[in-house]
């Protein structure tokens, strides 16, 4: 994410005789790109000869601490020392009122306290609605927001100064002084500030007031029946921290990203909730003449305990690949906000969610210090040999023998609706449209689909994929098993029977599989890719062409009316039946009638008649006796 951050503002918190060309150089190197630096006409804060310059900085995800003028000022107050800059820090009056008259209140009821770890609040009067000062103004539009009115426009220059999204309600229009903070129900409605009627999906989180009214999405934007406007006298200033995940799962599936959005789903920092009100109110006070009217609402759901972690300068340095001495290691840290405590270091609230372990440590330590000071070595020694998975092998195999069976490789979707999907089919949380909202559960519903879209390209069309499809289990994600569909239409049931077996054949494994008919001219058969592939694999070996001749006979069989006997069933009695049958191949069925073709051959000798008629035998024998199969005479 890219922020805009003025140099000026960054002078609020840090004394410096760095210039704008050294802070985009050494922030770069050492904490985050700043993109463009672009030199603007100077604001009304500014000398008369001084112009102005914006950075634009890509801000890392894990770093919601710095998006504000704050966070990068507490960067560059690390930085710019070990560059040999003073960046001598510029402390703040303490913004907290003396006294306060309760005259209002407000109450407050959370439904699941995870929503909201820490909820504050005041009230304020004697609003003054009228525009805000030059300097606030001129610093909003440099950081691309309009300004509005004195109150909004307080706290949007408070979100881009400390990090702190706050929202103002008139406190008047929430009826019933009481705010219910809960999900929203699937389907619930409200207008937000910008006019805009949105339906919510089940699970945003949403408050209303005394009165059932919905008055705020939380954490993205505020409602329309709440808004703060000439009119407004009275004014509730909220500052909250809100579940990241919530926040960003209900932005995004309403499809709107704000600028308060973007920085409660990368966490707040809980500790400068308060002081953000208090400087709020202060503002407030000076720029809208506001009275505080109630005591501070302050509402804990979550006990927040300071981080510990553990400082192991031997694996800095192994991590550096240098000798980082302890004073440096040290300073580094305490210049970032950490705190000594015997062995380890208090780790400071604004980086509460991101610093976890030693490693984590040693990473600020080292891009402090600076990576262009680690040593750069080439990599030596063997180059590791890459071992191919076997599954990818056959799979190539199998692509191949269908290509040169005439088959057309397909690829489908993931998601399709829900017709499409397959029974028990796992429904996308947030589709982008009704089309792709379903898991596929079987590759046969698309394939048959794309049949059907092909009708007119010729009399026989022959297609297959080879993907995986979506199995609901329970646990954090579906089994995602690889299978192999085949569709074809205008081909008849034993060629296309056929075909799947000279696959099997091919790959060098027996599988059982079962082909449907879809209308006349459909066939399709999906087989489990993942069984094949774990399936013993029989040992391809050269066998030399025979100096002797083979002999050829077609035998009629006739199959018992009583029983359903499969083809592989009667093939392993006949090849079990001597070695010297060398091939088997199905010629014609009708009725109850079965035609093969069977070839029979010597290696060692000629074959001659008496020898297939002993072998005849003994095919009829394991056939009668295994199956019941006679042979037509």
């Amino acid at each position: 994410m890219n922020i805009l951050i003025p140099h000026n503002w960054l002078k609020d918190y840090i004394k410096t005789s760095a210039s704008a060309q050294d802070i985009s150089r050494f922030l770069s190197l050492h904490a985050f790109s700043v993109e463009k630096t672009t030199e603007v006409p100077r604001l009304a804060s500014l000398s008369r000869d001084e112009n102005d310059y914006i950075f634009e900085i890509e801000i890392t995800p894990n770093r919601g601490d710095a998006l504000s003028v704050l966070g990068i000022a507490r960067e560059l107050r690390a930085i710019l020392p070990m560059q040999g800059i003073a960046a001598d820090w510029v402390a703040k009056a303490n913004d907290k009122q003396s006294s306060v008259q309760e005259k209002y209140d407000l109450k407050v009821e959370i439904k699941d306290k995870s929503l909201v770890p820490r909820f504050s609040a005041v009230i304020l009067e004697d609003i003054q609605i009228k525009d805000s000062p030059d300097f606030m103004k001129q610093r909003l539009e440099a950081v691309g927001t309009r300004a509005l009115n004195n109150v909004i426009d307080i706290t949007n220059y408070l979100m881009f100064d400390k990090g702190q999204p706050m929202h103002a309600f008139d406190y008047d229009k929430i009826l019933g002084a009481k705010m219910l903070v809960r999900e929203s129900k699937k389907g619930e409605k409200l207008i937000t500030l910008d006019g805009m009627e949105r339906t919510l999906p089940e699970g945003v989180i949403v408050i209303e007031d005394g009165e059932s009214r919905l008055i705020d999405l939380c954490g993205i934007m505020g409602a329309k029946n709440s808004e703060v406007d000439e009119n407004t006298k009275r004014v509730l200033l909220f500052v909250q921290v809100y579940d990241p995940v919530k926040i960003r799962r209900s932005s995004m599936a309403l499809g709107h990203r704000t600028e308060a959005a973007l920085r409660f789903e990368k966490g707040i920092d809980f500790d400068g909730v308060v002081p953000a009100l208090w400087e709020a109110v202060a503002l407030m006070e000076k720029y809208a003449d506001a009275k505080v009217v109630s005591k501070l609402i302050d509402i804990l759901n979550v006990k927040y305990e300071p981080k510990k972690v553990a400082v192991d300068y031997g694996k800095i340095n192994r991590v550096a690949g240098v000798e980082i001495n302890k004073e440096t290691v040290d300073k580094i840290l305490q210049d970032l906000g950490f705190v000594f405590d015997g062995g380890s270091v208090i780790v400071p609230s604004w980086r509460y969610d991101d610093i976890d372990l030693a490693e984590d440590l040693a990473e600020e330590v080292v891009r402090l210090y600076g990576y262009d000071k680690l040593p750069d070595k080439l990599l030596a020694g063997e180059i590791p040999q890459q071992v191919a998975d076997p599954v990818f092998k056959l799979e190539d195999s199998a692509r191949s023998y269908l290509k040169h069976q005439g088959f057309f490789e397909c690829y489908t979707n993931s998601a399709t609706n829900q017709n499409l999907a397959g029974e028990n089919a796992i429904e996308i949380a947030n589709p982008l449209t009704e089309d792709f909202a379903f898991l596929k559960t079987s590759l046969l519903p698309q394939l048959l689909a794309v049949l059907e879209k092909n009708q007119g390209y010729s009399d026989k069309v022959k297609i297959f994929e080879l993907a995986s499809v979506y199995l609901a289990k329970k646990g954090d994600l579906p089994e995602q098993p690889m299978r192999l569909g085949l569709a074809v239409r205008g081909a008849g049931y034993p060629e296309f029977k056929g075909e799947i077996e000279g696959l099997l054949e091919e790959l060098g494994v027996s599988i059982d599989f079962d082909i449907k008919e879809f209308g006349d001219t459909i066939l399709a058969a999906e087989l489990d890719f993942k069984k094949i592939s774990h399936s013993p694999r029989r040992t391809k070996t050269y066998a030399p062409i025979s100096s002797f001749n083979s002999i050829k006979e077609d035998l009629t069989f006739i199959m018992p009316e009583n029983r359903d006997i499969r083809y592989h069933e009667i093939s392993e009695a006949i090849m079990s039946a001597d070695k010297r049958i060398k091939k088997l191949q199905f010629k014609d069925i009708y009725q109850n009638f079965l035609t093969l073709s069977i070839e029979y051959l010597d290696a060692a000798k000629q074959i001659s008649s008496e020898q297939t008629q002993e072998i005849r035998k003994k095919i009829f024998e394991q056939l009668e006796k295994k199956l019941g199969v006679k042979l037509k005479v």
